[in-house]
């Protein structure tokens, strides 16, 4: 009977030290340090793939924090030629002129809400918490399309907006598709699929490049061309793209540099990192969730890894030359 309890705790031993084995980012060398540069006006409450917004009401786009305040429990989606979107969550849309600072156009929806969005001129894209797709015409507030999409258990929080495509849109599902609308006969002429698993499957990357259609969901990137497709099956933390290079951020902490195409150039790995923002400039600029940062060379030849002031337990969102956290915000030098 004793010997079954030694081999017992024994047995338990070797379970907890299994689980208290997890291994984090250690880099052999840290050449400095970062500051925070200035606070926020309140703590960063939502992150999505363009847009963070603030306890206050407040939101930070890609140009940087907004002076504009939306009321209380809205969420901020994107901005799109001067004009912000924004949306409630209980269904009520606006979309606010950036210059005015008042709506010109407002609409509500029973039972869901808007979690992606775009506009170009007078058509506005929706994708929405359950997986529908809307676009609508807002000088007649006509909808010209909309279909309802297979439901989304769990998705990745950075969740692409629709992208216009000369005279297409393309809406990214949250069930890892590209549906593909031409708005002047309101049909679906294409669908593309960009990722394949159950769950965390919505399309966290969306762009054309070069003619290319390159889009990303949390597992898998694909690249689309007149003449070929092509795809990466990896664990996707994100995805940039600099100057006709795509980077592929994993989430076992490589670095992949491929082209357009997503034919790989080369790759750099961290071990254990993981990334959770990046900017750039002169440099690639990785934000490390054990505090640090990592300043890589666009050929991934050489890297200079700085301590930043936190570790990252919170939402983060970069926007051209800055880093938000939480309430507070630093600015990195990425001047060519």
């Amino acid at each position: 009977m004793k010997k079954g309890w030694i081999a017992l705790a024994a047995a338990a031993l070797l379970i907890l030290g299994g689980c208290s084995s997890k291994r984090y980012f250690e880099p052999q060398e840290v050449v400095g340090e970062v500051e925070f540069d200035g606070e926020l006006p309140a703590s960063i409450v939502d992150v999505l793939r363009d847009g963070a917004t603030l306890e206050n009401g407040m939101f930070i786009s890609r140009d940087g924090l907004e002076d504009y305040t939306m009321p209380k429990d809205w969420l901020f989606l994107n901005k799109a030629e001067g004009k912000y979107i924004v949306a409630s969550r209980c269904g009520k849309l606006q979309v606010v002129d950036s210059v005015s600072k008042r709506p010109i156009y407002e609409k509500s929806f029973s039972m869901r809400s808007p979690t992606a969005a775009n506009l170009k001129g007078p058509l506005l894209a929706l994708v929405f918490d359950d997986n529908s797709l809307m676009l609508i015409d807002m000088p007649s507030d006509r909808i010209l399309f909309e279909i309802k999409k297979p439901s989304a258990i769990a998705n990745d929080t950075k969740i692409a907006n629709p992208f216009f495509l000369t005279r297409l849109v393309i809406f990214p599902t949250l069930d890892g598709k590209l549906s593909i609308v031409d708005p002047a006969s309101g049909r679906e002429i294409r669908t593309l699929v960009a990722g394949t698993h159950d769950y965390f499957n919505n399309v966290i990357y969306l762009n054309v490049i070069d003619d290319i259609l390159v889009a990303a969901t949390p597992n898998k990137i694909i690249a689309v061309s007149p003449h070929y497709t092509s795809s990466l099956d990896v664990e996707i933390s994100d995805v940039i793209y600099v100057e006709g290079r795509v980077y592929i951020l994993t989430k076992d902490g490589r670095v992949i540099l491929t082209d357009p195409s997503l034919n790989v150039l080369k790759t750099r790995k961290f071990p254990f990192a993981h990334f959770t923002g990046a900017i750039w400039g002169e440099y690639i600029y990785l934000i490390e969730k054990e505090g640090y940062i990592i300043a890589l060379d666009k050929d991934l030849r050489s890297a200079n890894i700085f301590e930043f002031p936190t570790e990252v337990e919170e939402y983060i969102f970069t926007a051209k030359d800055k880093v938000y956290y939480d309430d507070k915000y630093f600015e990195l030098n990425t001047s060519k």
